[in-house]
């Protein structure tokens, strides 16, 4: 995919000839950085980083795949070791969680983190002051991030994911995408936006660092540097800025159909974006890979029923072990007349509204029920 580039301005062209010289070398031009464009001039920035087919990287490490359907999973006893669980060991993902909400980040522990082979929050100061107030640079979200970076050992991790608590993570799809890459090396992932001169993940999907770029951003500037030229909250912006200075930048994190991963916003406005939505972003956006990897969940209560579509709810396609009906080894006929039976009845030839009013008398109507309801709630059982 061709990058998205600004049309160039031409202005003050006196001749029809220096106008077509100009056409002519703007077009060689074009072509010669097709697939690049800059970022703070220094490196060119890439639109796709050369990324091994998952298939391949999987067939190389000797892996053999079976399906295996639901209803097996569920309703049996088997041990089964998934592609899931293989990714999970052998991709180590260290999550930074920026926390503002203490409930969501009680809902992120109980959801997508339980994919993160650790997590560390970072708890920032809450905006409920509704009067301004002088803020401690020290305390602002880029320098407990960079403090945090710093203090991080790279060795036990593959990936460092930086995420704020209002954003949702499949990281099953992370870990398939990153699977073809050398962890070793450089590699700065998310969705690339560009402001005051500098290109960078934005932090509303999140993003992660390689443990190549963890290493290079420790060794390019020291712990207390963290506080200085820091300006409010930007924690994504300064990151980008200091890895950009080591020439790592964003990458297009689109799949291999062209289609977006990392979506920074809800998904209502994925789908409905407005105009000015992406006016930022580096790279084309086309919604919607199948493997998506990151979105905005806004409130820990989404982050349930996120967790309970995509992990929970189970379509049974087909299947032998629960999946079945049940076989009652009473016939039908047998039922309605033992239940007569029951109520003394032994005239088998009775009328349908007979038959209701039998059962009548056993349950109780609507409004007789609420009653009966109300007056359950008078009593303490404990």
């Amino acid at each position: 995919m061709l990058l998205q580039k600004q049309p160039y301005k031409m202005v003050h062209f006196y001749s029809r000839a220096s106008f077509a010289i100009g056409l002519v070398l703007g077009a060689i031009l074009a072509l010669y950085v097709s697939n690049w464009t800059l970022s703070d001039g220094n490196s060119p920035l890439q639109e796709k980083p050369p990324l091994e087919p998952y298939v391949d990287w999987f067939q190389k490490r000797g892996l053999n795949r079976t399906v295996v359907l639901w209803d097996e999973m569920r309703y049996t006893n088997k041990s089964l070791y998934t592609e899931a669980d293989y990714l999970f060991d052998n991709i180590r993902i260290l999550c930074i969680v920026l926390v503002r909400s203490p409930n969501n980040l009680v809902a992120v522990n109980a959801t997508w983190a339980r994919g993160c082979n650790s997590l560390k929050p970072i708890l920032l100061p809450s905006r409920t002051s509704i009067m301004p107030s002088k803020q401690d640079k020290a305390l602002s979200s880029w320098v407990l991030l960079c403090k945090m970076l710093h203090e991080t050992d790279p060795e036990p991790f593959d990936w460092v994911l930086v995420v704020k608590d209002t954003s949702f993570l499949i990281l099953e799809n992370f870990r398939h995408y990153v699977a073809p890459l050398d962890s070793e090396k450089y590699h700065y992932l998310g969705h690339a936006v560009q402001f005051w001169g500098t290109v960078y993940n934005s932090g509303n999907p999140g993003y992660a660092l390689s443990k190549g770029a963890l290493r290079a951003f420790q060794g390019s500037m020291r712990s207390n540097e963290c506080i200085e030229n820091s300006y409010r909250n930007k924690e994504d912006f300064y990151l980008g800025k200091a890895l950009s200075q080591l020439n790592i930048t964003p990458v297009s994190t689109v799949d291999e159909e062209g289609l977006s991963t990392f979506h920074p916003y809800t998904w209502y406005h994925v789908f409905f974006p407005g105009e000015s939505y992406y006016k930022t972003s580096v790279f084309p956006v086309k919604c919607c890979s199948r493997r998506s990897i990151a979105f905005q969940a806004i409130e820990g209560s989404r982050m349930y029923t996120f967790q309970y579509l995509f992990y929970k709810l189970q379509i049974f396609k087909s299947g032998q072990c629960g999946n079945r009906p049940f076989k009652d080894s009473e016939s039908e006929d047998k039922v309605w007349k033992d239940f007569l039976r029951s109520q003394n009845v032994y005239e088998y030839n009775i009328s349908s509204e007979q038959y209701y009013k039998l059962w009548e008398k056993l349950v109780n109507d609507p409004n007789s029920f609420a009653s009966s309801m109300k007056k359950e709630e008078l009593f303490d059982y404990d």
